[in-house]
């Protein structure tokens, strides 16, 4: 019996990459917990998540079987790439954080300065063994790995050169696993001056080296934005703003992780302790899972 490829790894590769990675598991976890009542690890469950036995250092994983085995702990199937490291902090810091292995970590401190180059030549040669260990060691627990997908921006240094660099590499070592890329194109207004060289830099070795490319527009992900924050205050000026104690907005966010999220100029957050990306990043991480089921 020939096992059907069923698992994905996501890499999520930037300070972008990284947030909306967080809304994309912020929402698998949500979409399973509904269709999964019962908490059975199954094979839907097992294409984005390890199912670990806790109780070791070394956390054992657990078959999906039958797929009536019970979870009893979930380890998401991610790598976790930045050249600084403070999204990475505040995403094991963040509620999700126990879902990701920390040695599935990448980071340094100095980040590539908005620049393709030095993300793709100066780091990616320098993190080429470590990126090659982490993912190898990533498909070692998958039985029948089916995809890669990669999560970064194209304006800024990191997601746009480390990450191609990644691309690059996935097809030099794995090259009849499919390779998408879910890539984030900066806005026409976008305060990163080297953002649109970054962009083309990119678009290059997506073209040569991406089976199925997947492009977010910043700009259209801001107009989502204003139109739900506009029907919410018209629904609020007619009486109709509040429905249970949850508005329109309310419904889009996720418990994610602070920080700035997608490079772009965003509506003024709709309450005091939402961060003003973080509904960008969560209908972002929305439309990927909708794109990979």
């Amino acid at each position: 019996c020939i096992a059907m490829p069923r698992e994905l790894i996501t890499l999520q590769v930037g300070q972008c990459g990284n947030q909306i990675g967080l809304g994309f598991w912020n929402a698998a976890l949500k979409e399973h917990r509904q269709a999964n009542e019962e908490q059975l690890y199954d094979e839907a469950l097992s294409s984005f998540f390890r199912n670990v036995d806790l109780r070791y250092d070394d956390p054992k994983d657990i078959p999906v079987g039958d797929g009536k085995g019970k979870i009893r702990g979930l380890k998401a199937r991610a790598i976790l790439v930045d050249m600084e490291e403070g999204v990475v902090k505040e995403t094991t810091n963040s509620s999700l954080g126990s879902l990701f292995d920390q040695r599935q970590f990448i980071t340094d401190v100095s980040g590539s300065g908005n620049n393709w180059a030095h993300g793709h030549e100066v780091y990616g040669p320098q993190y080429r063994d470590a990126l090659n260990d982490t993912i190898r060691r990533t498909t070692e627990y998958c039985d029948s790995l089916q995809s890669f997908m990669l999560l970064h921006s194209l304006g800024g240094g990191t997601g746009s050169g480390l990450g191609t660099y990644i691309l690059e590499l996935l097809a030099d070592e794995y090259p009849s696993v499919y390779r998408f890329s879910s890539c984030v194109f900066p806005s026409e207004d976008d305060d990163v001056i080297t953002s649109p060289y970054n962009s083309i830099l990119s678009l290059s070795k997506l073209c040569e080296f991406a089976d199925c490319v997947l492009p977010i527009e910043n700009q259209a992900l801001m107009r989502i934005c204003r139109s739900i924050l506009d029907t919410e205050a018209k629904s609020a000026h007619k009486g109709r703003g509040v429905v249970q104690g949850h508005s329109i907005t309310q419904s889009y966010l996720a418990p994610l992780a602070k920080g700035k999220g997608v490079p772009a100029t965003v509506p003024k957050a709709h309450k005091e302790d939402e961060k003003p990306f973080d509904m960008m990043n969560s209908i972002a991480g929305h439309l990927l899972l909708n794109l990979t089921r």
